[in-house]
């Protein structure tokens, strides 16, 4: 039954005044019960005797129903306690959790895995809330409860106060037998929890593909499995909470039976009184409520343990970055972007990139091109920063990427995934994410700039349209757009384009081509696109192959090449050119 977590005991700041006030409470109410069982005893004892006057009876009445009061006033504090405490706990939890979700970058997340961070913020914070507001506080009561009562009957009859007190204080190492495998259960049923989740999860985010492949009845068996498996691990932690309740409880009933033996020994041999015996019958059903209390909430607070071991995992993932403002400019700067020397890999994995360098000059358009995997995604989230290369340097403008904070970064450089993120609200909600004090008329004219401008004034709200759960009133094309514009307002200097059309119809990609085509007269670009046709107009072309730069030039230049660029022209127009003739036919 101590279950002392270091990591919810970590995150308990700020809760501890409510713990202590909830077991101040308990205790209250447990003086005041054991003051009502001494009062009525006191009054039943007396009954028959002809010194108990109307004004005894009448004081010792009120006496009860004052101490009644008490306890009913304590449990309702108690109840407003728990909740207040609740409600903290849910609030400093899900801070603490979503501010180090926020800091996680691609790595980070990737390594976590997106269901189990959903888990843990959601499902995760809410059983550890029982931990602060129930268990933390059952604890202290079921220790201090016992030594209460033993100094209260202690009086009345020490061996029966003795058997109580040492009975209440064996019930915790037996019950402590039941939780080692109860432990692993609860991680199983976290497992599991996370599983069946994740797998709901998909199914909700791939429901257009199974109904497309007739694959849902296929992914709801697999749920179903998934959903008994759970319910089998729900069922064991039952089948374990049902055998330690049945011990525990035969040991209170059997101390309990006995302590009635020996009181009924004293009073037939006179060393106790009625009243005295009353009183101990009262309190000895008493003596073990603090400690029921505690097991029934035990194994509740054993998921919040469970779930304290994910809630680690997130928090001590590191997401520091390195931060040398010392490193000074290169010798020669070069005014663009440098890659110099660069490695990375993915955890578990094999570098995607191995000793890339290559230039990406200022007021330039850059494109990155090669064979799915090749990694020019990867490195597109190595510019932006949402990974550090394992070896070699990145610089922007002769500064190397490590004497700028991320954030610094990011006011110069940009990047347009290939799809964007928009979040419920109006268009302007979503477009002032990158400039938080731009007017409606700059919004407007980043707009006009990707052909956008006309269609949000013909809405009957303008700027004030709602895009919908993220962006879904939207079609592909326009959420890609406001993502361009979005892009614009931020100011930055340098534009990643990472498959920017790969997810949009063919009318909008060509004005989202055509947009960008202007953009690279006032913008630094760099272009990562499937589609070779729309980047042959690039200032230098770079085609990455086995991790790292195999051909660097024109379009002409590659042409004349007999290389990977010039093969993938080549396939790709062919494909076009059949594609055509299929659609004369």
């Amino acid at each position: 039954m101590l279950l002392l977590n270091k990591t919810l005991l970590r995150m308990a700041r700020g809760l501890w005044g409510w713990i202590c006030l909830i077991t101040a409470l308990k205790m209250v109410s447990l003086a005041a019960i054991a003051g009502f069982a001494g009062a009525i005893s006191a009054f039943l004892g007396q009954m028959d005797s002809p010194e108990l006057t109307a004004a005894q009876a009448a004081g010792a009445i009120l006496y009860a129903l004052l101490a009644a009061v008490v306890v009913l006033i304590s449990e309702l504090l108690i109840g407003e306690g728990e909740y207040r405490c609740t409600v903290k706990a849910r609030q400093n939890l899900r801070q603490s959790i979503f501010s180090k979700v926020l800091e996680l970058d691609v790595e980070g997340l990737e390594k976590l895995g997106a269901v189990s961070v959903i888990t843990t913020s959601v499902d995760g914070a809410e059983a550890m809330t029982i931990y602060y507001s129930k268990y933390l506080p059952g604890l202290f009561y079921s220790l201090m409860a016992p030594v209460y009562l033993f100094f209260k009957l202690r009086s009345l009859s020490l061996p029966v106060a003795a058997v109580l007190f040492a009975c209440s204080f064996v019930l915790m190492p037996v019950n402590n037998l039941f939780r080692k495998h109860i432990e692993e259960l609860k991680g199983d049923y976290w497992s599991s929890l996370e599983d069946l989740t994740g797998h709901y999860l998909e199914g909700l985010r791939g429901l257009n593909t199974l109904k497309l492949f007739c694959r849902d009845e296929h992914h709801t068996e697999v749920l179903q499995q998934k959903a008994r498996q759970f319910n089998k691990i729900i069922m064991d932690v039952m089948k374990v909470n049902f055998s330690s309740f049945l011990l525990t409880d035969g040991l209170m009933y059997a101390s309990i039976l006995g302590a009635l033996l020996i009181t009924g020994r004293q009073l037939a041999a006179g060393q106790i009184t009625f009243t005295a015996a009353l009183t101990i019958l009262l309190l000895s059903f008493g003596f073990f409520s603090s400690v029921r209390q505690l097991m029934n909430v035990t194994h509740s607070a054993l998921t919040g343990v469970a779930a304290a071991s994910g809630v680690e995992k997130l928090l001590q993932t590191d997401t520091s970055r390195p931060y040398r403002p010392d490193l000074a400019l290169s010798r020669e700067p070069f005014h663009g972007i440098e890659v110099s020397g660069v490695t990375f890999a993915y955890e578990g994995r094999q570098p995607t990139l191995q000793d890339v360098s290559l230039r990406i000059a200022h007021g330039k358009t850059t494109a990155l091109v090669g064979l799915s995997g090749c990694g020019k995604s990867t490195l597109a989230l190595l510019l932006m920063r949402f990974a550090d290369p394992r070896l070699g340097h990145i610089r922007i403008d002769g500064r190397d990427y490590l004497s700028l904070r991320p954030e610094e970064l990011r006011r110069h450089i940009i990047m347009v995934p290939q799809s964007v993120s928009l979040f419920s609200g109006t268009i302007a909600d979503n477009l002032r994410i990158a400039a938080p004090g731009c007017s409606d008329e700059e919004l407007l004219k980043a707009l006009e700039q990707v052909r956008l401008k006309a269609w949000v004034l013909a809405q009957p709200q303008g700027l004030d349209s709602d895009v919908g759960d993220a962006g879904a009133k939207l079609s592909g094309g326009q959420r890609q757009k406001i993502g361009i514009a979005r892009a614009l307002l931020s100011k930055a200097e340098y534009i990643i384009f990472d498959e920017a059309t790969s997810s949009v119809d063919m009318d909008s990609e060509r004005e989202i081509w055509n947009c960008i085509h202007e953009l690279s007269e006032s913008r630094t670009l760099i272009l990562i696109s499937h589609r070779l046709s729309s980047i042959r107009d690039a200032d230098c072309i770079c085609v990455l192959s086995g991790g790292g730069v195999q051909q660097c030039g024109v379009h002409a230049q590659l042409m004349e090449q007999s290389g990977l660029y010039r093969r993938l022209v080549e396939e790709q127009e062919a494909l076009e050119r059949q594609g055509e003739v299929h659609i004369c036919a």
